[in-house]
């Protein structure tokens, strides 16, 4: 397995965990919070705000300007 494949398989394995944390959430007589209110919670207090920035910035930073600076490149150099 390539480092870019087991990359991918990360990423779809977190996406899945925070699927069944959220179904799980939405039952009835669940303990768990959902997506939502566990953002909400963290998003009360200043350093859960610069925390959420943070994340925000290091999943733009990965999944949207590293992807893009490449497709820009390709299309400089007329590929």
């Amino acid at each position: 397995m390539t480092g870019w494949n087991a990359t991918v398989a990360a990423y779809l394995a977190v996406v899945a965990l925070a699927g069944v944390v959220e179904f799980v959430g939405r039952r009835p007589d669940t303990a768990t919070p959902t997506f939502g209110e566990l953002v909400s919670a963290v998003a009360s207090t200043v350093p859960g705000r610069i925390a959420l920035v943070a994340c925000w910035w290091w999943v733009g930073w990965h999944l949207l300007a590293r992807s893009s600076a490449g497709v820009a490149l390709d299309t400089v150099q007329g590929q």
